[in-house]
């Protein structure tokens, strides 16, 4: 018998150190380790350390390391926290837009960001929209380009907490209110005022309609706007136009065009 524990004592000291405590390791149910491949992590057991305490230090080492990482913990959302003030302070803000800090008074009075949350504003005077998400310069910078190309200089747009500096108009009585949410727009050119942008593209084709009439030297009357013409059987009761230079009576372009040259023969 002793010859025997001898032969196995010899036998175990000719094997790597991780392996030398071999029959521990194999007794244990459902744990196999691959002849001479060590566990990455894998700490071997010195000489006196008991095997059982290494076998359990190891399985404790191999369940931290595949264990995934708690999101919610507090030193992670610590760390989300810091990660996006960082962004704030390091990436630069876009031109035409301007970053207010949660500390500081963008003295926007409508604005619900003011004084409690980093924000930015759009800084063109007929806007002020206010945001604190940074995916929204590509949308709102989007924004204006498809209104400028519908306004085309014809119409001021106004957002809904921005005073166009118009006593009579109807919305600047509601200006910051519940009622009031929508953007409105002033044609440049008259007193025309609306909230609905397919408004805006047919109001401009109406002035464009306008400006060639003039350019033919006719001048338009509705049927509630009188002419004034002497014996004029239109006036009153339907649109026509009148020859700025004879008041002769037209009833569409196409006669313009011909009573022009009349014009222009004599």
């Amino acid at each position: 018998m002793a010859a025997m524990n001898q032969q196995i004592a010899l036998m175990n000291s000719a094997l790597p150190p991780f392996l030398q405590h071999g029959a521990m390791y194999a007794g244990a149910p459902g744990l196999m380790f691959a002849p001479g491949i060590p566990p990455g992590n894998f700490i071997p057991p010195s000489r006196d350390e008991n095997p059982l305490a290494s076998l359990a230090a190891n399985l404790n080492l191999n369940k931290r390391a595949l264990s995934p990482p708690d999101n919610n913990s507090v030193e992670a959302k610590k760390q989300r926290l810091h990660h996006s003030m960082r962004m704030l302070k390091d990436e630069p803000v876009p031109d035409g837009y301007i970053r207010f800090r949660f500390n500081e008074d963008c003295r926007y009075p409508h604005c619900g960001y003011r004084e409690h949350q980093t924000h930015f504003h759009c800084m063109r005077q007929d806007c002020g929209y206010s945001f604190c998400d940074k995916t929204r310069f590509v949308q709102h910078t989007a924004r204006h380009e498809r209104l400028d190309t519908l306004m085309g200089g014809d119409f001021q747009q106004y957002r809904a907490n921005v005073p166009c500096g118009r006593a009579q108009c109807a919305y600047t009585s509601s200006l910051g209110s519940m009622q009031n949410k929508a953007s409105h727009f002033h044609c440049l050119k008259c007193d025309f005022v609306c909230t609905d942008t397919n408004k805006v593209v047919a109001h401009r084709r109406q002035h464009a309609k306008l400006d060639s009439i003039a350019a033919a030297g006719f001048q338009k009357f509705t049927p509630s706007q009188p002419c004034g013409a002497v014996q004029c059987q239109h006036s009153g009761k339907q649109t026509h136009y009148h020859c700025l230079q004879c008041q002769y009576a037209v009833l569409g372009l196409a006669q313009m065009s011909a009573h022009k040259y009349r014009h222009m023969d004599g």
